[in-house]
């Protein structure tokens, strides 16, 4: 069991976050599970992507926190999971390149240099 988790989202799929977010509650031993998005040089307002990461929460109905950064995505993967002290990290690959045919780059990317476990959920 871990004690946290953190469940990057890139928004491309609502329903696979809120199932990440269940599998994390159930691999929690307390419960710390934080939902991460990295705004990525596209003009986002923060305040309505906040409110759509506490929206999806609210629907999968687990207790998480919210954090939101702004860089390159797995770097600040893997900043939050150090700065979090994170057991483990819960990703959802996508959209694989050729020269990362199995797991997508920003996966293939976290599981490579990750300083925790990663599950990688398909």
């Amino acid at each position: 069991m871990y004690n946290t988790i953190i469940v990057p989202t890139d928004f491309s799929n609502e329903d696979l976050t809120i199932q990440s977010l269940k599998k994390a509650e159930n691999l929690s031993e307390q419960g710390h599970i934080i939902l991460l998005h990295i705004l990525e040089d596209v003009p986002y307002d923060v305040l309505k992507t906040r409110s759509t990461l506490d929206e999806w929460i609210n629907k999968s109905g687990v207790k998480a926190e919210v954090e939101v950064r702004d860089g390159g995505s797995y770097h600040n993967i893997i900043e939050s999971a150090k700065a979090n002290n994170a057991d483990l990290i819960l990703i959802n690959p996508h959209k694989p390149g050729f020269g990362d045919y199995l797991l997508g780059s920003t996966t293939s990317k976290v599981v490579r240099h990750a300083p925790c476990a990663v599950l990688v959920d398909r």
